[in-house]
């Protein structure tokens, strides 16, 4: 499923969890330090070269999150639209690790940074539950209802 692949976001994101533990390996202010703390991008960047997966689909997911606690739809939007005219071109790919980028920097504490993490992953395992069970189909009449 590729960049769409809920599934795959989840996978990145619990890595993502585990990476940055209780904020210790988690800085701002740019990618990485010598001591191997990271930044947001930066940590997806590390579990997308260490452990050979892919992290499009976590970065839309939080992307998302970003998105519907703010007005950054907008700003890209029209980011975008003001670009286009002229001889520069941005890929949305860019304008959203901008945006991830600048809600690290912009984090108060690592405390904020994890919340946005735990709900892109609760959006990507809705996705993915609704994903895996449309061909679940449970053939049960009403009178065969058992309570326990």
């Amino acid at each position: 499923m590729g960049a769409h692949d809920p599934a795959e976001a989840v996978e990145v994101l619990d890595r993502l969890l585990k990476f940055f533990g209780d904020g210790e390996r988690w800085v701002k202010g740019r990618l990485s330090d010598r001591r191997g703390k990271r930044c947001l991008v930066g940590a997806l960047d590390f579990v997308n070269s260490h452990h050979a997966i892919g992290s499009d689909a976590a970065e839309r997911y939080l992307a998302d999150e970003i998105s519907a606690a703010g007005d950054c739809a907008k700003f890209r939007t029209s980011l975008r639209r003001a670009l286009s005219g002229g001889r520069y071109r941005v890929s949305e790919t860019v304008l959203r690790r901008d945006s991830l980028s600048d809600f690290n920097d912009g984090c108060k504490d690592f405390a904020e940074l994890r919340a946005l993490i735990l709900q892109a992953r609760a959006a990507a395992t809705n996705d993915a539950d609704a994903v895996s069970a449309p061909g679940l189909r449970l053939d049960i009449e009403s009178d065969e209802f058992v309570m326990a």
